[in-house]
């Protein structure tokens, strides 16, 4: 699949990253403490992997995502979803005041 490349800023692939950030717990909605994997990082925004409910994201657009030790808390709002499987997605998050 050959898309143009929408991303402004370089990312930071998941090997990359300090062993805090490459998987994330994710609060969307009421539905707390979600098990996500970064897929990538950038100075606005961050990509996940993670498995939601059926129905969450139609209602749901507004994240938070918490470092592996809850030191680090991020907010920000989902732009883009990608169905990868059954209730499995990768969410593309812009974070709060990087717009």
């Amino acid at each position: 699949m050959n898309t143009k490349e929408k991303r402004k800023f370089e990312r930071i692939p998941n090997d990359d990253l300090p062993i805090i950030f490459k998987n994330l717990l994710v609060d969307i909605g009421e539905h707390k403490n979600l098990n996500a994997e970064t897929v990538d990082v950038s100075t606005t925004g961050i990509g996940v992997h993670l498995s939601l409910p059926s129905g969450i994201l139609d209602r749901i657009d507004q994240v938070v995502l918490h470092s592996a030790d809850n030191r680090y808390k991020f907010s920000g709002q989902i732009v883009n979803v990608m169905k990868l499987r059954e209730d499995y997605y990768r969410l593309g998050v812009v974070l709060k005041d990087s717009q």
